[in-house]
């Protein structure tokens, strides 16, 4: 079987959904679970997220602090002014699947045939082809095997139990991870407690189970994966690659959420273009390859500052994340973080 669309989409979370939110026409969505299932991130982001696509009735907590837990003490950053929030994957996700309008399809996807995405369910052609299928990126690696690099990529896993709390909490401290972070993120009633290496090492649950056990909250059912840690090439062939596909996830503090929907979003638009004959498809590429790069210095600025964490002596790396708490760096630092792919742009 084979079918056209004007738009095929491989992956159904946060960056598909995006692209897919800014289309029109005969539109295809892929990904090998239903939409909301299969969550692998901490579901943490900025309030204004959920705020700028009508998805507030996902959301289930919000946080007003930022709580560092360092070797010798602990700081505290006031973020206010930038509320952060936890909020339900699977809601968020049906939610904003069901104000698409497109096409979706429960499918394992094998690979490309010329324009043709290739399903075990069949092969679908489509005009425009957007590559969102996380950090594995299944249709770039069809063209380039090299292109999902583990070597450039962080690892977390995570898991949640009852529990409460107010603030989302970090700690920083190699001598309970080393080259790594653990978190705990209330979320209602419950807490999502869980730790990440930025070396990429796939071996952290006894790690877990220590953290778990030091906070004295249950273990559940466990999630998380790879995680980019670095830009990749957003363009490969004529695909268009988005989100951890793409490298899109910001390297330092491992947000990939707000980038997926910022750069699905753009994407989208200029997909949309090249389907309604206003772009070619050669250019629309090329326009989406220039609006990544335009953002390659912060992913830079950030994937220094992750080499630096690792790197400088623990005690330096706290008086730098002490300072960036205070004022005046805490208002620069986090207002340029903020801003830099915007959620007020969604």
């Amino acid at each position: 079987m084979r079918s056209r669309y004007d738009a095929i989409i491989v992956g159904g979370s946060f960056a598909g959904l995006a692209v897919a939110s800014r289309l029109r026409g005969r539109v295809l969505l892929i990904d090998k679970d239903n939409v909301g299932e299969g969550q692998t991130s901490a579901c943490g982001t900025l309030l204004a997220v959920p705020r700028r696509l009508g998805l507030m009735e996902s959301m289930l907590q919000a946080q007003g602090a930022l709580v560092f837990h360092l070797r010798d003490r602990t700081e505290v950053m006031d973020a206010r002014d930038y509320p952060f929030c936890t909020f339900d994957y699977g809601r968020f996700c049906r939610e904003f699947a069901a104000r698409l309008g497109i096409e979706i399809l429960r499918a394992s996807v094998h690979g490309l045939n010329g324009d043709g995405v290739v399903t075990d369910r069949g092969t679908f052609a489509g005009t425009c082809i957007v590559d969102a299928s996380g950090w594995r990126a299944v249709l770039a690696r069809t063209l380039r095997p090299d292109y999902a690099d583990r070597r450039r990529m962080s690892y977390g896993i995570e898991t949640e139990a009852p529990r409460g709390g107010d603030s989302l909490c970090f700690w920083y401290d190699p001598s309970l991870v080393p080259s790594g972070v653990q978190w705990f993120f209330p979320s209602g009633s419950d807490v999502r407690v869980g730790v990440a290496s930025y070396a990429g090492d796939a071996h952290l649950r006894g790690h877990l189970n220590l953290f778990t056990e030091s906070l004295g909250v249950a273990r559940g059912r466990i999630h998380g994966g790879y995680f980019p840690a670095g830009l990749r090439e957003p363009v490969v062939g004529n695909l268009f690659v988005v989100g951890d596909a793409a490298g899109q996830c910001l390297p330092f503090t491992g947000e990939g959420i707000r980038p997926a929907l910022y750069f699905g979003q753009a994407c989208g638009d200029i997909v949309q273009a090249v389907v309604d004959g206003r772009l070619s498809l050669e250019q629309g590429l090329l326009r989406y390859r220039r609006f990544v790069s335009r953002h390659r210095w912060m992913y830079r600025v950030m994937a220094l500052s992750q080499l630096a964490l690792l790197r400088l002596p623990v005690a330096l790396s706290s008086r730098l994340i002490g300072l960036i708490c205070r004022e005046p760096m805490r208002r620069r630092l986090l207002g340029g973080y903020v801003r830099f792919v915007d959620p007020q742009a969604l």
